[in-house]
C-alpha cells in the first residue's frame, strides 16, 4: 500500500473529521446522559463498515462482580456501546479497537465546555482528546478504507463504549459478551507514544468509628479523624512496601518519581470544630503495577487498616494493570507504523488506568494504548487535541492495518 495515496486522502477528509469531533463535543455524554452519541455516531460510520449495532447496556450489568462506582437506582434506559466491523477479505490476523464516548463533567472555570472551538489548529472542548478526538481518528481510519476501496484480510472489530470515565462497564460489556482478536488497541490521549505498560487502580473506601465528645473530656473521648490519618499512613507504608518490588519487577518504570500514585482525595467528618467526630470516610485511589493484580493490593490493604474501629472497602473502580511485553509484535508493528506515519513513537508507559486491561487481562489479548492529544489536557479546563494529531494517528492506524493483518 502506498504511504503517500494514505496521506492524501485522510489530508482530504480531515475537515469532516473535524466538524465530526465538534458535533460530537456538542453532545454532552456525562455518565447518565449516554444515550444519544452511540446513535449519533451509528448514523456518520455505519456507511463505512460491514456493520454498525448498538450493544444496550442490560440493568442486570450493575450486579457484576466487576461493576464499577454503582449508583443508587440508576437506569440505563436504552443506553448502548456501539459495535462497528470489518470482516475480513483474506485469512490474516484480527485487530479489535476500542475507545469511550462518555466524559467527565466541566472543570472549574471552563465556560461553555461543549461548545467546541478551534484555535491554532487545535480543537477545543470537553472530550476533545479524552475520548472524542479518538472517535474522530477511528471514523478517519475507516473513511480512508472506503475512499481507496480496500479491504482489511482480517477482521476489524471497534467497540464505542459508554463508562469508561467510572470504571469501565462499556469494555465490561464487552468482555461479558465475548470478543476474540489477536490484538487489541484502545486509543486514549498518550501524546501518539506506544503506551504497552498501564498501571492499575484500586478505589478504596475507607470508615473509621470513634467515640464523640466535648474537647473538654479528652480522655473519654476517641477522634475518628485522628484515626483516619493513622490509617492514611498505613496505607502509605503499603505503597512502599509493593512499589520496591515493582521497581525491580517492571524496568520500564525506573525513570518515573512516582510511577504508583496514591490519591487521599476526599474525608469528611465531624460537626463542630470542639467536638470529637465519631465518624470519618477517607476516599482515594491506589495505583500499582505489576507483578500485583488487584486482589493483592485489596489483601495488603484490607490487612494494613482493618480492624475494630476502621472498615476498608472497594466499591468502585478497581483497574489491573495491563502489560504486553515491548518486544511482541503488537507493539513493534505499532512502532513501526507510527513512525511511517511521520511520529517520533517510542514504547512508553501510562501513569493512569483505562479500559485496556479489560482486554490484556480479562480477554486475555495483547494489547497497546495509542492516540493523539495529550493526558495533561485532559479533564481540564483547557482539554484540546491538535488537528494533526487526529491525522497523525489516523494515518499510522491505516499503514498499521496494512502490516498487521493486510489490506487489498
Amino acid at each position: 500500500m502506498e504511504r503517500q495515496k494514505v496521506i492524501e486522502v485522510i489530508e482530504k477528509n480531515m475537515n469532516e473529521s473535524v466538524e465530526l469531533l465538534k458535533d460530537l463535543i456538542r453532545i454532552q455524554s456525562v455518565r447518565g446522559q449516554e444515550k444519544e452519541i452511540s446513535r449519533f455516531l451509528k448514523t456518520k460510520i455505519e456507511k463505512y463498515a460491514d456493520s454498525a449495532e448498538l450493544v444496550i447496556m442490560p440493568e442486570s450489568i450493575t450486579s457484576d462482580a466487576d461493576y464499577s462506582f454503582p449508583l443508587e437506582n440508576f437506569k440505563y434506559d436504552g443506553a448502548a456501546n456501539l459495535r462497528v466491523k470489518l470482516n475480513r477479505a483474506g485469512k490474516s490476523k484480527s485487530i479489535a479497537f476500542n475507545t469511550h464516548l462518555d466524559v467527565v463533567p466541566a472543570s472549574p472555570g471552563q465556560d461553555n465546555a461543549f461548545l467546541p472551538f478551534v484555535k491554532d489548529h487545535k480543537v477545543y472542548g470537553r472530550g476533545a482528546n479524552d475520548c472524542k478526538g479518538q472517535i474522530a481518528t477511528l471514523w478517519l481510519m475507516l473513511k480512508c478504507l472506503a475512499d481507496l476501496g480496500i479491504r482489511p484480510q482480517g477482521d476489524i472489530t471497534i467497540d464505542f463504549v459508554l463508562e469508561e470515565e467510572c470504571g469501565g462497564n462499556g469494555s465490561l460489556l464487552v468482555v461479558r459478551n465475548w470478543l476474540k482478536a489477536d490484538a487489541a488497541i484502545v486509543l486514549e490521549p498518550t501524546e501518539l507514544q506506544v503506551v504497552h505498560l498501564v498501571r492499575g487502580a484500586v478505589w478504596f473506601t475507607v470508615e473509621t468509628h470513634g467515640k464523640a465528645g466535648h474537647s473538654g473530656s479528652p480522655g473519654t473521648t476517641v477522634s475518628a479523624l485522628k484515626e483516619a490519618i493513622k490509617v492514611m499512613n498505613a496505607i502509605e507504608g503499603v505503597r512502599e512496601k509493593l512499589l520496591k518490588v515493582s521497581r525491580k519487577e517492571v524496568g520500564k518504570i525506573s525513570d518515573f518519581p512516582n510511577p504508583m500514585p496514591l490519591t487521599f482525595g476526599m474525608l469528611h467528618s465531624g460537626n463542630w470544630p470542639a467536638a470529637a467526630p465519631n465518624l470519618a470516610v477517607l476516599k482515594g485511589v491506589f495505583g500499582f503495577l505489576p507483578p500485583f493484580k488487584r486482589e493483592d493490593v485489596q489483601k495488603e490493604l484490607s490487612t494494613a487498616v482493618n480492624s475494630n474501629n476502621t472498615e476498608i472497602k472497594y466499591n468502585m473502580l478497581n483497574n489491573d494493570s495491563s502489560f504486553t511485553e515491548e518486544n511482541h509484535q503488537l507493539v513493534q508493528t505499532m512502532l513501526e507504523s507510527a513512525r511511517s506515519a511521520d511520529i517520533s513513537a517510542h514504547p512508553e508507559f501510562m501513569n493512569a488506568s483505562c479500559d485496556a486491561w479489560r482486554y490484556s487481562e480479562q480477554l486475555k489479548i495483547p494489547t497497546v494504548v495509542f492516540g493523539g492529544g495529550s493526558l495533561s489536557t485532559a479533564h481540564s479546563k483547557e482539554e484540546h487535541i491538535k488537528i494533526d494529531d487526529i491525522k497523525k494517528a489516523a494515518a499510522a492506524l491505516v499503514i498499521f492495518l496494512d502490516r498487521w493483518s493486510g489490506l487489498a
